[in-house]
């Protein structure tokens, strides 16, 4: 054939270079736009992985009791020292998110072990990884609220721009994105599962106009679920919404605002027939298969977790809710007034933020003064249902916690980024073409920051308050652990991990017989302490959970106690009101509860007056107003001296003030 009459390739065809189908609606190629979210990606996550080290305060013992302890003790077995409260042994939580930071556990400890890792570094890497794993999953809820704006808002849209710097400026999200509660990993799940979603099931787009699916592609035929990889994002949304749901059941609520439209279409008028992309039957049918499939293989998935470490079949959602419902226990951990999430909770989350919130939540329900396509305006209008229905129904709750409405926090982010984009922009018009021959040359208005000297103002205001929160405020309590662990290792192993009262204790120095004298006399203490022996090493004589416990303290043979808290399971009437805790009859009566409850003598073995006390340790931790009582009942007893080995402030007020002032430790001999 003529080289001629050779037919070429269409352009638009094969070659991922092409100019025409891949410039993409900000002007770049596809290709560009890909490479600039695979770099964003990597930002966030190098971003996220400081925060979780720059993240040196308490918040609550959620974030430890809930998910690490129990995962220490799935990892490192029933005798690890892990502390199980009592959710667990009336199966209330699910077994889903502990068992995620157990595999890690166990992936990262098993290799070291297997390569004589000393012990030392293991429990400092075991220390860390938690707050590791978790700042992947909050940078995975960075990269998809901005992804998920851009679907809103546009491609490189100054408002999906505006959205990325509000999550990465946001206090709460460096307060809190990188602790392991399971509401940090029930907001990844539910805004991941949000940017999936077929969102063209619920609203319509204008007549005529065209509706982007999850790829940021244009769609022009009738349907929702053209091509196999538009069930996939389907599928996507399912199995993260249902993961989030067996987490934390209140996560329903989220997606129960999301079906309503989809539902709302299937009523006689509803479903309008301009859009281009208005649902067929064959969609619905697909959702339907969709989602008892996803949520069978939730259901399964869950189930068998629950199975392995339960013992028994169990569905903890179920028990969580009729526990609660028929014991009212929530009430024992604070009642809050009906406005709380008004007055505190959105005040928490949003900090600046929350002037232009209000503004985008009332611009929603009033005709658009700005150019908005009827798709975008219908999803921030079930985008704000969502948020009120949480709010209204979270509220009916008497126990009521910020972090109980954080998965809302993406969701405002994208909400509150139009009014904040123009707050702090402003639309200049380019100069007409002066000539006729650079009539071509583009006229299109472009836009610039302005009020910036307020802008920096909030920024710079943002900063501080995230520094104080995670470095400051309650840091004590956070250091505390860490302290007690080292202190464990200098007194009790030798620098290879081996207990200083076993014969192999420091048996590596007789292959360096010169260092010795440097090293056995001055690293060791002169009374090693006995971690086989009964003597607890250290007692917390302070609200119960108030530190973390064996995922920070690691070493079982590291035998410690704590007050508990226990609520009043199974008592009714004037006995649950008349009842206790530990740490209650503690604060009342501080002195008496130590002649009672502690038993200072020595062993306990055929002593009937040291039954059922706790042994006397060698440290004890608390908060410097327990001080006065420690000494008056040490001094009492006439057993030695209390000396002060370390003390940190821990805050600059507190509401409650049994948590006030230092944190110190005090050794007794």
């Amino acid at each position: 054939m003529n080289k001629s009459t050779k037919p070429s390739a269409p352009a638009d065809s094969a070659n991922p270079l092409s100019t025409t189908r891949n410039i993409q609606e900000n002007g770049r190629h596809r290709l560009v736009n890909e490479q600039m979210s695979d770099d964003i990606w990597k930002v966030l996550l190098v971003f996220r992985l400081i925060n979780a080290f720059c993240v040196r305060t308490f918040f609550q013992p959620d974030e430890y009791f809930q998910s690490l302890e129990p995962a220490w003790r799935m990892a490192f077995g029933p005798d690890s020292g892990a502390w199980l409260t009592w959710e667990w042994r009336y199966q209330l939580r699910s077994s889903l998110h502990p068992a995620l930071f157990a595999a890690f556990y166990i992936m990262v400890d098993k290799p070291m072990e297997l390569l004589g890792f000393f012990p030392q570094f293991r429990a400092e890497a075991m220390a860390v990884l938690p707050r590791i794993v978790q700042s992947v999953f909050a940078a995975i809820c960075d990269y998809y609220t901005w992804k998920f704006a851009e679907k809103l808002y546009g491609i490189g849209s100054r408002t999906s721009w505006f959205t990325f710097f509000m999550t990465i400026f946001s206090p709460w999200q460096w307060f809190c994105s990188t602790r392991t509660f399971s509401n940090s990993l029930e907001t990844t799940l539910t805004i991941v599962a949000l940017y999936h979603w077929p969102w063209g099931m619920a609203v319509d787009a204008e007549s005529g106009s065209d509706v982007k699916s999850s790829e940021g592609t244009r769609l022009q035929a009738k349907g929702v679920f053209q091509t196999t990889e538009s069930v996939k994002h389907l599928r996507y949304s399912l199995l993260l919404a249902g993961i989030a749901c067996i987490l934390r059941p209140t996560n329903g609520i989220i997606w129960f605002c999301v079906l309503m439209p989809t539902i709302m279409k299937l009523l006689p008028g509803s479903n309008s027939t301009t859009s281009t992309q208005s649902p067929t039957q064959k969609d619905y049918i697909i959702l339907i298969r969709e989602i008892v499939l996803c949520g069978a293989t939730v259901l399964t998935m869950s189930a068998i977790s629950d199975r392995l470490y339960f013992g028994e079949w169990t569905f903890p959602p179920y028990q969580f809710l009729h526990f609660n419902l028929s014991q009212n226990l929530a009430v024992l951990y604070g009642r809050m007034d009906w406005h709380y999430y008004l007055s505190q909770g959105l005040p928490l989350l949003l900090t600046t933020y929350l002037p232009f919130t209000l503004m985008s939540i009332f611009k929603t329900y009033k005709p658009s003064t700005t150019p908005n396509d009827k798709f975008t305006s219908n999803i921030r209008l079930i985008l704000t249902s969502i948020v009120c229905t949480n709010i209204t129904v979270l509220s009916l709750i008497s126990h009521k916690e910020v972090r109980f409405i954080y998965p809302l926090l993406p969701i405002l982010h994208v909400l509150t980024a139009p009014a904040i984009t123009s707050f702090f922009t402003t639309t200049v018009p380019n100069p007409e073409p002066s000539t006729k021959t650079s009539t071509t040359a583009s006229t299109a208005p472009s836009q610039t920051t302005t009020r910036t000297p307020l802008l920096i103002f909030l920024l710079l205001l943002n900063l501080l308050i995230s520094s104080f929160t995670t470095l400051s405020h309650q840091s004590a309590v956070h250091t505390l652990p860490t302290f007690l662990r080292h202190r464990f290792e200098s007194e009790a192993l030798d620098l290879r991990g081996v207990p200083l009262t076993s014969p192999d204790a420091n048996a590596y120095l007789k292959h360096y017989p010169g260092v010795n004298q440097y090293f056995a006399p001055t690293n060791q203490p002169i009374h090693p302490f006995d971690a086989l022996g009964e003597q607890p090493f250290v007692g917390f004589l302070m609200p119960c959970h108030s530190t973390a416990w064996r995922s920070r303290l690691a070493y079982k043979e590291m035998n410690a106690w704590a007050l508990g808290c226990e609520p009043p399971v199974g008592l009714e009437g004037e006995e649950r009101e008349r009842y206790r805790d530990e740490a209650d009859r503690f604060y009342d009566d501080g002195v008496g509860f130590l002649e009672r409850e502690i038993w200072v003598g020595g062993s306990r073995k055929g002593d009937a007056e040291g039954v059922g006390k706790k042994r006397w340790p060698r440290y004890v931790a608390g908060f410097e107003g327990v001080e006065g009582l420690l000494r008056k009942w040490w001094s009492g007893k006439g057993r030695g001296e209390m000396k002060e080995v370390w003390r940190e402030k821990n805050s600059y007020w507190h509401d409650d003030s049994r948590r006030r002032g230092d944190v110190v430790v005090w050794k007794f001999e």
